[in-house]
């Protein structure tokens, strides 16, 4: 089945690629602010045990884990404001254009682009000159887009963010551009966070992205609230910088924050 939206063909029957990370319970996994890893154990109910080789009939893991830490994750405007709107009641269309673009972030020394809280010289920045020369053929009918970050090593899928790597985000100006660009609904990036990994709680680039005044957390109709933001995705090597389909699947479940598996399919 083949499918043209402006002006560009897909092929459905093909298989398209997930910019998911596998989340690894009994191996190397992704991870955010210090958060325990994701946890995997057998289900236990009297007698009975979930694992087949431990004796058990069948396999039953019970889970552990925090979408905002544990690997690819989609959030609503609810991460910031108190009423609950779960992404999966935020996506109404299953298949959207987005944009993947190839940004390298920079040293905050080397710009003018300021962040709430202030910028230490050694953050990694993505600057509104940067994100603006990526987007410079920013597709008309895109309504997501799709950043990844270099370097771009497959390692980046069992990263630990803190001490060791201090990932990137965004300078205030450059969320506040792409918050400026209507069409888009839905931001997805290759780093945990918008923000910094530590910004005093301000979470600056969220608000702006969801127009959220700095101190409210009250849901207010003049509110992005159609908007989502999905972190710590991996782009492959193997996707080009191009428009393409893009069907970003959430579970069903009723938190800000759900685990996700973007899709895309590339153009013929």
């Amino acid at each position: 089945m083949k499918l043209t939206v402006a002006g560009l063909t897909f092929d459905l029957s093909k298989r398209p690629e997930s910019l998911a990370i596998t989340l690894q319970f009994d191996g190397e996994q992704p991870n955010h602010f210090g958060a325990d890893l994701a946890q995997a154990v057998p289900m236990r109910a009297g007698d009975f045990i979930g694992d087949t080789r431990q004796g058990g009939s069948c396999n039953a893991p019970e889970v552990r884990i925090n979408p905002h830490c544990n690997g690819t994750h989609t959030e609503s405007i609810s991460h910031v404001v108190d009423e609950l709107l779960a992404p999966h009641q935020v996506i109404k269309q299953p298949l959207v254009l987005a944009q993947v673009i190839t940004i390298k972030p920079q040293p905050a020394a080397q710009n003018q682009d300021s962040y709430q809280p202030p910028l230490s010289a050694t953050d990694l920045l993505i600057s509104k000159e940067i994100l603006t020369g990526a987007l410079e053929s920013l597709h008309e009918d895109v309504n997501a887009i799709i950043i990844r970050t270099l370097p771009n090593p497959k390692e980046k899928q069992y990263w630990a963010y803190g001490a060791q790597i201090d990932p990137p985000f965004f300078s205030n100006e450059a969320m506040k551009w792409l918050s400026d660009q209507r069409q888009i609904h839905h931001l997805l990036v290759d780093m945990p966070s918008v923000d910094r990994l530590n910004d005093d709680g301000l979470l600056s680039n969220h608000r702006l992205f969801w127009h959220i005044d700095q101190d409210s957390h009250e849901l207010k109709e003049t509110q992005a609230q159609h908007r989502t933001i999905t972190e710590m995705v991996f782009v492959p090597d193997s996707v080009p910088d191009c428009v393409c389909l893009l069907n970003l699947q959430v579970a069903k479940w009723q938190l800000n924050a759900a685990p996700s598996n973007p899709v895309v399919y590339l153009p013929e």
